[in-house]
């Protein structure tokens, strides 16, 4: 029977045995429906964060005031559980109808055509920078948008006061100053570090820091065949410049790794005077700890070539082809990523444009003028490449480095191993 006469017939039957409490069936999927009035209703989930949360929310009312006949429905989960919340609604074929992804995770979800194609990705992909785009990816198609450049390298927090006292008056320009600055920064109390002179050691920097300076040299970092190439020259010259900072100049060390609170919390607490961190924690700086006397500034080359690096693709928004309503759906998040609406976003969460006419405006540096230093170099950065497991891939990088660090295996050694392990993951995912 036609659907529509189906539910005509069920519609009948309710009617004559209104007292048994017959309802008739819904058609939603996830909350996603269409009423008899022509309204649209959405799903929308992101992960919990302030910033974000309170852009996301101030994009969402703009727009249901442009379109009063929809309505999207804004759920939050806290970050440490959300991507396996969004793993299992696609597994259970009850996804929300748009799902902001980190870039990481897009190419699980895309290979498995599980979102819906960007219309015309061909031409709108030519408006974003390298790096934040590639997670989005597949067969040259997009499968989302970003909303960030997610990049770790290129700047790094400053207490200019810490500098002046040591007669420092610039940041430095170069590698070797760097590493000289941060030697006369550093203070110590008979073998405790109470102030670090340069702190890399995150579960982010040490993977990226350690990339940005294979690439600085000219060299690659991962095979056409997806596999990672860590036995060349320039990664062993990379590796050890990074242990030698900690086992050698001991300017940082690891004690605080992988602990509750960030390098960047350290440094807002005054206990490192140079930090090697993302422009996002700017805002925890100036809002958490109510902290101005600091800055943001660049991070020399480690060579005479540009600072080259690499970058993740970040947050970002796709549509799930299990919605009824991709239309709709993809409607809110170009609007989402028109440039003044993309812009807003992008300076309440402190996050660096992925889009080129944004970072590119004036009016945007105007307003958001600690982000300089990185604005300089987005056109420098490459996507990370197609990580099988990007937590594990991180693990390896920071556990070896750890062991290198403390003298507990050479740097050949780590190298050797971490590639090792690193590409038998890779091949278990193909």
């Amino acid at each position: 029977m036609h659907f529509s006469k189906l539910m005509l017939v069920l519609v009948m039957i309710c009617v004559v045995f209104a007292e048994a409490g017959c309802s008739v069936p819904s058609t939603s999927n996830s909350g996603t429906s269409a009423d008899s009035q022509g309204k649209v209703n959405l799903v929308f989930w992101s992960h919990q964060e302030d910033a974000i949360v309170g852009a996301y929310k101030k994009l969402i009312s703009e727009y249901q005031t442009l379109h009063p006949d929809v309505t999207i429905e804004y759920q939050t989960f806290p970050y440490d559980v959300y991507s396996q919340k969004l793993k299992a609604s696609f597994s259970a074929k009850k996804p929300p109808d748009i799902a902001e992804f980190f870039g990481t995770w897009v190419p699980e979800y895309s290979k498995n055509d599980l979102l819906v194609e960007i219309p015309d990705s061909e031409n709108i992909k030519k408006a974003y920078y390298d790096a934040p785009l590639g997670g989005y990816l597949r067969d040259n198609k997009l499968y989302g948008l970003p909303l960030e450049y997610n990049i770790e390298n290129g700047g790094m927090l400053i207490h200019p006061q810490m500098l002046k006292e040591q007669g420092l008056d610039h940041p430095p320009s170069n590698w070797n100053e760097l590493v000289d600055y941060a030697k006369k920064l550093t203070v110590r109390e008979g073998d405790v570090l109470k102030v670090k002179g340069f702190d890399f050691v995150s579960t982010d920097n040490i993977t990226f820091t350690f990339l940005s300076l294979i690439l600085q040299q000219g060299a690659p970092f991962m095979r056409e065949n997806g596999h990672v190439d860590f036995q060349t020259p320039e990664a062993l010259k990379a590796m050890s410049t990074l242990v030698s900072l900690v086992a050698d100049d001991k300017v940082a060390d690891l004690t605080t790794f992988s602990g509750e609170l960030d390098t960047s919390d350290y440094f807002f607490q005054g206990k490192s005077a140079m930090t090697y961190r993302g422009p996002w924690t700017i805002a925890a700086g100036k809002n958490s700890y109510k902290v101005d006397d600091f800055e943001y500034v660049p991070v020399p080359s480690s060579t005479e070539n540009p600072p080259a690096f690499a970058a993740e693709s970040g947050w970002g928004i796709a549509v799930s082809k299990q919605s009824k309503q991709q239309e709709a759906a993809l409607e809110f998040i170009q609007f989402v990523s028109e440039k003044d609406n993309l812009s807003a976003w992008n300076t309440e969460t402190f996050t660096v444009p992925a889009k080129k006419e944004i970072a590119e405006d004036p009016e945007f540096l105007k307003n958001n003028p600690h982000l300089k230093p990185l604005l300089d170099i987005l056109a420098l950065g490459q996507w990370i490449g197609p990580l099988a497991d990007r937590d594990f891939f991180f693990k390896q990088v920071n556990d070896h480095f750890q062991l290198m660090a403390s003298g507990k295996q050479s740097v050949e050694d780590g190298l050797a191993n971490m590639e090792q392990i690193i590409n038998d993951n890779q091949d278990q995912h193909k």
